[in-house]
């Protein structure tokens, strides 16, 4: 009863309130709306108010007043504004107002505005295809057309906006050929590496797209094209979204198919300049992430892999491309290491792996390996250990004793990954996964193996214990520990890329 009384006295007002005086109420009703949504409970995702018969009803006028005559600012506010009403309305209580919302949205977006409302607009029109994608069924080819432009603005963050648009509506679109044949055209003519890269991207969203088994051969062709033709660019986010879209490639086609896709353009030779290794060893430890079960079916392929790695992360101080082919490396060797599908227990190549990623963190040899390959390295080896430690264990001393060179290390994103490092190494954290509360056992092993606590390793690693390594342990035990597992960079990347906060100050 109060839920309905209030809706009744809000629709009231808001009649009484003269058209053209719409505008000025734009920022007073989104900051009433922000209010209201903030107070609500946590379980509680909708605004009950918005949810009765013709609930956002009284509101939408105002805001489609505000979007379509007021000012840029005004604007903005206003598709924030029905942004925030489509994410706390139930889908159902949207029906009615599905048209009125998306129509002026559509219809303005073409016009010139400026960046930030661009991006809100289509920030809107992906929120409503993920929130209501039936009712948006009817606008998809306008959808697609505004999206696929966006995909070419000047603007960065347009851009973005624009792709995670796209991707929340590929899933939707019956008929993908026709977008793949724009969007690697697009890439083909286009200079501008951001546009490039916002291509890409919907290129990724459609291959990882449930309906991607739809595609035409001339479509998997093209795709196949853009993801492996060498370009001069040494933007790292290309390389991110190229190399994922060619994983996901793999996972789409016929395994025949891909195994020969991997060995054409992700095994590396020794005659390969030091780019084409690089963009080789992405695309590899993008498949390796995407369709781990290529390689079970293969062991030519783990052993090429193996011999990739290896290849990589051997030392060469005169090798100046060294950081060029060693970063992307210790991917490929994380990823197949905590995939028993390709690294089962066992495996004659579990220990080179493990032994290629030391080599880059053993103060004998890791002066060939940047700082960043360092990190990465240590990140492997702390995910191995915490995910798969039988397969480590055999080698846990040698992994410590490289480690425990680096908890001290000036730069502090290496000094952290390593203490990350020789805490799940040494079996001293909680693993929730495995039920593994953690324990001192393989401390009292490692100082033994060391020559006991009198000898200079023991004291170090206990001495660091005793200071550090105890209490990150006991944290790990904590009930609101939250996991400390690193993105992987070959995952799909910035998912956040699509958020927009649509608050309103």
């Amino acid at each position: 009863l109060v839920v309905e009384a209030s809706w009744a006295a809000l629709d009231a007002l808001c009649k009484i309130i003269p058209k053209d005086d719409y505008d000025g109420y734009v920022g007073p009703i989104s900051r009433a709306v922000l209010h209201a949504t903030e107070l609500l409970p946590k379980e509680q995702k909708t605004l009950p108010g918005f949810n009765l018969p013709k609930g956002v009803g009284p509101l939408l006028p105002i805001y489609s007043q505000g979007l379509l005559t007021g000012s840029s600012d005004t604007k903005e506010r206003a598709v924030r504004g029905m942004a925030r009403l489509v994410r706390f309305t139930e889908p159902t209580a949207l029906r009615l107002f599905a048209t009125g919302i998306t129509g002026p949205l559509i219809r303005i977006v073409g016009d010139r505005h400026p960046p930030n409302v661009k991006a809100a607009i289509l920030s809107t029109l992906g929120l409503l295809l993920t929130q209501v994608p039936a009712l948006m069924r009817p606008f998809l080819p306008q959808l697609q057309r505004t999206f696929v432009r966006g995909l070419s603005e000047a603007d960065d963050t347009v851009r973005r906006r624009a792709a995670a648009a796209l991707a929340a509506l590929i899933p939707l679109q019956p008929r993908l050929d026709p977008l793949v044949a724009e969007l690697t055209t697009g890439i083909k003519q286009t200079e501008e590496q951001g546009m490039k890269n916002a291509m890409m991207k919907a290129v990724v969203a459609v291959v990882c797209a449930p309906n991607a088994q739809s595609l035409s051969a001339a479509s998997i062709q093209a795709i196949e094209l853009a993801t492996t033709t060498q370009s001069n660019s040494t933007d790292p986010r290309w390389q991110q979204l190229r190399s994922q879209a060619f994983g996901a490639l793999c996972g789409v086609v016929p395994d025949t198919a891909a195994m020969q896709l991997v060995s054409q353009h992700a095994m590396t030779g020794p005659s390969d300049p030091a780019p084409v290794q690089a963009s080789k060893l992405h695309c590899l430890a993008a498949v390796l992430s995407e369709s781990p079960t290529l390689f079970a079916q293969s062991t030519d392929l783990q052993s090429q892999t193996t011999q990739s790695v290896n290849t990589a992360l051997t030392p060469n101080p005169d090798n100046v491309h060294q950081a060029l082919v060693s970063l992307p490396a210790t991917h490929v060797a994380k990823n197949a290491l905590l995939s028993s599908e390709i690294t089962p227990p066992g495996s004659p190549n579990i220990p080179v792996l493990i032994d290629a990623l030391v080599r880059v963190v053993d103060p004998s040899t890791m002066a060939s390996f940047d700082s960043d390959t360092q990190h990465a390295a240590l990140v492997g080896l702390k995910a191995v250990a915490k995910h798969r430690f039988d397969v480590l264990e055999p080698m846990r001393d040698a992994v410590v004793m490289a480690v425990m060179a680096h908890v001290r290390d000036r730069n502090i994103t290496v000094k952290l990954a390593a203490e990350r490092c020789a805490l799940y190494a040494l079996r001293l954290a909680r693993v929730p996964s495995t039920e593994f509360d953690g324990d001192n056992n393989g401390l009292d092993a490692y100082v033994q193996n060391m020559g006991g606590p009198a000898s200079d390793k023991g004291k170090q690693v206990l001495d660091y214990h005793r200071r550090v390594l105890s209490k990150l342990a006991d944290a790990t035990r904590e009930l609101d520990y939250a996991s400390d597992d690193e993105d992987d960079p070959n995952s799909a990347g910035s998912r956040a890329d699509g958020a927009n906060s649509d608050d309103e100050a």
